[in-house]
């Protein structure tokens, strides 16, 4: 049998949001607490589920980005010789880098908290949990410019995203956590709010598949459920059921075929959801997820 509406109902529901908000608040206290240079500019703000509305209960690290404004990154080296020649008259080398404000936020993090509760990790600096306060991922990351083109009369067509260098490894990860956000935000309001819902069901299955070792939380990391969902057709989302929009979901899913999938974007529409970099999903990976969602739901007592 199938999941009842009651259960999927309950799925339904947006996770606790209390001490995800104390927990911002309290990186947020910290970082402007600090006398910066007058031309240290930031923005702080979450990101990840809590951010986009789709966490659940259970759902314990929150992510909270630091965006270095002060400089930004770009694809410059990926114009033509032209174009690249306008940029660097129109832009020079920025007087501070993104290691050294990273530096400086650890820094502050271990005053304000204590160097027992900070910890250096290979993509983040996390925050333990302490008195209400939930675990944390600080993401330092300075502005990312996507150019398609740039000209003297034109330096705004790019994508804007973040950009950050992982500490143990040095690999350059590129997001666009605004423009995730802003798609997301259109597709629930054309999807008579009920696009994030249905992430939030479907992630609630995951952690049934994951608390039942049927399957490892890696294996389905919430940003692909997020991107999969948005590739579903609106017309899934718009039904007037949880049931129905669910079976539209895993039918959609089931009848999907390896170049399908490989056609999906992430939610940032910058990106194919699926490939053979660390910030992509795998094929193989996806289809195991759907084999497993479905069979929880047609096995469902």
């Amino acid at each position: 049998m199938s999941i009842p509406e009651a259960q999927l109902q309950t799925w339904s529901n947006l996770g606790a949001t209390v001490s995800s908000s104390t927990t911002y608040n309290s990186i947020k206290t910290c970082i402007e607490g600090h006398t910066w240079n007058d031309d240290i500019s930031f923005n702080i703000y979450l990101q990840g589920s809590y951010r986009n509305s789709t966490n659940i209960r259970g759902d314990s690290d929150v992510d909270v980005v630091v965006e270095f404004y002060s400089i930004f990154y770009s694809n410059k080296d990926e114009l033509s010789w032209q174009q690249l020649q306008d940029f660097n008259e129109c832009y020079s080398d920025g007087k501070y880098s993104l290691t050294s404000f990273t530096n400086a936020i650890i820094e502050r993090l271990k005053y304000y908290f204590g160097d027992a509760y900070v910890k250096v990790g290979n993509n983040s600096i996390k925050i333990l949990a302490n008195s209400g306060r939930l675990d944390c991922d600080v993401i330092c990351c300075a502005e990312y410019r996507e150019y398609r083109s740039f000209s003297k009369i034109n330096t705004t067509n790019y994508a804007k995203g973040i950009v950050f260098w992982t500490n143990e490894t040095d690999e350059k990860v590129v997001n666009f956590p605004k423009i995730h956000f802003d798609n997301g935000t259109l597709k629930n309001q054309v999807c008579n709010s009920n696009y994030k819902s249905t992430i939030r069901i479907i992630k609630n299955i995951k952690s049934k598949l994951v608390n039942g070792a049927t399957i490892q939380s890696s294996l389905a990391p919430s940003y692909f459920i997020e991107g999969l969902m948005f590739n579903m057709p609106d017309s899934n989302f718009q039904k007037t059921s949880h049931y129905a929009r669910v079976l539209a979901v895993l039918n959609t899913f089931y009848n999907y075929s390896d170049s399908q999938l490989e056609e999906l974007v992430c939610q940032n529409k910058q990106r194919y959801l699926f490939g053979n970099t660390n910030q992509q999903w795998s094929v193989a990976d996806c289809k195991m997820f759907r084999n497993q969602l479905i069979k929880f739901w047609n096995d469902f007592q």
